[in-house]
């Protein structure tokens, strides 16, 4: 039974065929996906989303080729509607909402939609030993998941609990400045300090260890840690996202900064998204594996390790 793994990221579209016999991926693509300028009326959004689905079926349709898909899961960043199937629309994508179940009726299967570093800590937890954790994706964004595999049972925090976890990752008196910020803001100021034009995936092939960018960042990083520790005391910490590719630049650092945490880099980098979105109608089809988590107050006893 082949299950269709969906990524949506602002600058790419993760797409896996994952084969829910054998529990593996056994093909993946990822599309450069070229957003256009922010429109703020409402018909250009219109316009872009329109565009922006007929992007992903066309690609989805050359992808899939003569496998049979009999489930999809879609993971989205930002809010979601996981039971009606229906992602809220982006700023960064400048898409407004869609509604998937609808759009891809034409592959005549059930279509499921999450969060996507939700997607990403499923696909983690699925496939390794460890089995409660914080997942942070580092890419264009930052994202947050908490989760929990307890005998099979999937426990995922709920929105009210993420919204405190990125409230403690907020630089105090700032309107946009995180303690924890994406590989695209890190990238930005490299190539503003270096006066280069370097795509985010190559800044760590021209930079030197020990840069005092990397190491801001990465002080930046474990002060977010504490702060968001304060708030959710967990000590399992997994780096996900395309920034999690790069980790033999920073991993034994934050190690080293932060000796009473288990800070660890998800084994499938960045197909975790994938292979999570293609595992939701797995869990979704079995609802006492999909259990949620709504108030803080609740992640110490759930969560404890």
């Amino acid at each position: 039974m082949y299950a269709l793994g969906i990524d949506i990221g602002a600058s790419h579209i993760g797409l896996g065929i994952y084969d829910t016999i054998t529990k593996r991926l056994i093909k993946t693509k990822y599309i450069k996906y070229d957003r256009p300028f922010k429109i703020w009326n409402y018909l250009g959004v219109k316009r872009t989303t329109m565009k922006y689905i007929r992007f992903l079926k066309r690609n989805i349709d050359e992808f899939i080729g003569e496998n049979k898909i009999e489930k999809i899961g879609v993971g989205c960043p930002g809010g979601v509607d996981c039971k009606n199937g229906i992602f809220f629309g982006s700023k960064a994508l400048v898409v407004g909402k869609i509604d998937f179940r609808l759009e891809f009726e034409k592959y005549h299967c059930p279509v499921y939609v999450e969060n996507d570093a939700n997607c990403a800590a499923v696909g983690v937890v699925s496939g390794s030993e460890e089995n409660t954790f914080l997942m942070i994706t580092i890419g264009t964004g930052v994202g947050f998941s908490l989760v929990k595999n307890e005998n099979s049972r999937i426990i995922l925090a709920e929105d009210p609990v993420i919204w405190k976890i990125l409230d403690a990752n907020k630089v105090p008196g700032t309107k946009h400045d995180k303690y924890i910020s994406s590989f695209k803001r890190l990238s930005k100021k490299y190539n503003q300090q270096q006066h280069k034009k370097l795509p985010r995936e190559e800044i760590f092939c021209d930079i030197e260890n020990g840069h005092q960018l990397i190491d801001d960042y990465i002080d930046n990083f474990v002060i977010g840690i504490k702060k968001i520790n304060r708030v959710v005391p967990i000590k399992n910490i997994c780096l996900g996202g395309s920034f999690s590719m790069y980790h033999k630049y920073y991993l034994e650092k934050v190690q080293k900064e932060l000796p009473d945490f288990h800070i660890f880099i998800s084994s499938s980098f960045n197909d975790a998204g994938i292979i999570g979105a293609a595992l939701l109608p797995v869990l979704k089809d079995n609802s006492c594996r999909n259990k949620r988590v709504k108030k803080i107050s609740d992640v110490p006893r759930l969560f404890a390790s």
